[in-house]
């Protein structure tokens, strides 16, 4: 195995190692920041207690009744019951994940939420997609391709299992070159989505070079420093290290959430 290849591994493995060890009932501030009240009451509590998204990419995925829909790292399965119930009877979710204990999560949250028969799981990494070409109409993803280490290559299967004119919705975060070099190779930053991120304008040429088009990048949401100490993933000390070494200036907006739509063309 090359030194990349290592290195890709080494970043899965802490991705991996931290998002195991996340305590139950951890993402419920920040599933009160992205999703409605009526959203949320129609959803199985342990899916709210797991919600450690940066957005709310179905409510901008103009789900029809009928649809495909694959979820890329569902997850406890918050977005994968809401796209599930858009879809209807006649539609179908697939949540994919890395980890197994995630799928079994979303699993049990999309039975409990009465629509386990529109859902199926499946463990697989993003970078390397189980599921067949052109099967897809819609990815939707909430705060994930930002965790890979070879973003080109998830676009590029996005794009593969997209059919022609499929789209995609996905909330990530951007952040801009300048955040301190200590924050960016931190590995709980990277867990929890910042040194990952992409600045807007790279972000923007990957999915151009991926093939896709009609790219909109909206609802710009600033995430500060004490946005991120609420999600988990941040350790105490990595916490008073940004704390530490980011201007003051920089403090209330580390990294910016965005919704980006884009389509694979027709043909």
């Amino acid at each position: 195995m090359n030194g990349d290849l290592m290195f890709q591994e080494e970043i899965r493995a802490k991705v991996r190692d931290a998002y195991g060890a996340i305590p139950a009932g951890a993402g419920r501030a920040m599933a009160q920041r992205f999703y409605s009240d009526e959203e949320l009451s129609s959803i199985p509590e342990r899916a709210v207690d797991w919600a450690l998204g940066v957005g709310n990419p179905v409510r901008y995925a103009g789900l029809s009744p009928g649809d495909v829909v694959l979820d890329v790292g569902c997850g406890g399965g918050i977005d994968t019951v809401l796209a599930a119930r858009r879809v209807g009877p006649a539609g179908r979710v697939i949540g994919l994940d890395m980890l197994a204990e995630m799928c079994d999560r979303a699993r049990e949250t999309a039975e409990e939420a009465g629509v386990g028969a529109s859902c199926e799981f499946t463990t697989g990494l993003m970078e390397d997609m189980p599921l067949p070409d052109a099967s897809v109409d819609v990815v939707v993803s909430n705060g994930v391709i930002n965790l890979s280490p070879r973003k080109s290559r998830v676009l590029a299967e996005i794009v593969r299992v997209l059919v022609p004119g499929g789209r995609l919705c996905v909330a990530d975060l951007t952040v801009e070159d300048d955040l301190p070099a200590e924050v960016l190779t931190s590995d709980a930053a990277w867990a929890g989505c910042i040194s990952g991120a992409l600045s807007e304008r790279v972000f923007a040429k990957k999915l151009d070079h991926a093939g896709l088009v009609g790219v909109e990048m909206n609802e710009q949401v600033p995430f500060g420093l004490a946005d991120v100490a609420l999600y988990p993933l941040f350790t105490p000390a990595v916490l008073e290290l940004m704390a530490r070494v980011i201007p003051e200036g920089r403090r209330d907006r580390v990294a910016v959430g965005l919704i980006v739509r884009a389509a694979k063309p027709e043909s």
